[in-house]
């Protein structure tokens, strides 16, 4: 598989596309996080869906568990095959990616950035840290969470298969922001759900003080997860940004 096979998922191809949407999962998700998001886009929208190390058809790989090493290699992919224009759309941890990437030294930065359930910067983690909890307490932390199907949970054998992404994926939350929070250079929409006590809405919205490009908020209806939420109308929010952007 090509580099960009690996990093990146095209469902469609729009060569003549207005602008790209990079989506960056949360915790532990790849690809098919986004599955349903494919024909809800705007037509002269390409989906492009981000596939880190571990997980899916990159299985195999070992998982990135370091900030550093982790926005090095994305940012370097991402510069090397997803042209101008594009955005950047993260939820939960994958949020955390995007305002890391959108804040490195890229040749190339987005139109804007999309960050959806993911608290600012300098607001506190609102729970307890779970990374280094033996695997049955992990699991049930994750249960509780909801952060994780409950096929792979109820499998100890598909668990423990998929345990090593999902530690590195939650300890890079754990352990995240990795430097002092810096303000972003492009357009920032911070996107929060009504009944999410993971990454509230003051904790959500706090990322209007490090927008330096500008700011937009945007609540929808659920809870931490309201991602795979077809109700909570993600799709078209993201479709109204877009149509903003590039």
């Amino acid at each position: 598989m090509t580099s960009a096979g690996r990093w990146f998922h095209r469902p469609v191809d729009r060569p003549a596309a207005r602008i790209r949407l990079v989506g960056l999962p949360y915790a532990g998700g790849g690809a098919a996080v986004f599955r349903t998001w494919t024909e809800a886009l705007a037509p002269d929208v390409e989906p492009v869906w981000v596939r880190l190390p571990g997980r899916e058809s990159r299985l195999r790989e070992t998982p990135l568990s370091d900030w550093d090493a982790l926005v090095g290699a994305f940012g370097r992919a991402l510069m090397r095959h997803v042209p101008s224009p594009y955005v950047l759309f993260g939820h939960s941890m994958g949020g955390m990616l995007a305002y890391e990437t959108a804040t490195a030294a890229l040749s190339r930065p987005p139109e804007r950035v999309v960050i959806s359930a993911c608290r600012a910067p300098d607001v506190a983690r609102a729970l307890p840290a779970i990374h280094r909890l033996p695997g049955p307490e992990f699991a049930a932390a994750l249960r509780d969470l909801g952060g994780a199907p409950e096929e792979v949970l109820a499998s100890p054998g598909l668990f423990r298969l998929l345990e090593p992404a999902l530690r590195a994926d939650v300890r890079l939350a754990e352990t995240w922001p990795a430097h002092p929070p810096r303000p972003v250079p492009v357009p920032v929409t911070a996107v929060w759900g009504d009944a999410d006590q993971v990454a509230p809405r003051s904790a959500v919205r706090a990322w209007r003080h490090l927008a330096s490009g500008g700011f937009r908020g945007h609540e929808v209806t659920g809870g931490h997860f309201f991602l795979s939420d077809p109700s909570a109308g993600v799709v078209d929010l993201v479709n109204r940004e877009l149509g903003a952007a590039g």
